[in-house]
């Protein structure tokens, strides 16, 4: 494997850890329950201080892992946030 697939694949390793962390946190919400996106991301860099990392520099990577993701809903502005569906 060349250098820069193994940096490649350590930082992947990384980001699963991060995605882990994060569908660990919203399968842990009870039904209906809303978090604020940037709370979750500055909980998640509180969580994973071996990264580094602020809460704005991993809102990024949260944005990824929320697209999609099944039974939640993502709403944007004042009264938006990341729910879980009932």
């Amino acid at each position: 494997m060349s250098l820069s697939s193994d940096h490649i694949e350590k930082s992947l390793s990384r980001v699963r850890v991060m995605f882990d962390a994060v569908s660990v946190y919203i399968e842990a919400m009870k039904p209906n329950e809303k978090v604020p996106a940037t709370v979750l991301a500055k909980q998640m860099a509180e969580q994973l201080t071996e990264f580094n990392m602020t809460g704005p520099q991993i809102y990024p990577l949260i944005k990824i892992v929320l697209d999609g993701y099944p039974g939640i809903e993502v709403k944007r502005g004042a009264t938006g946030g990341v729910r879980k569906l009932p």
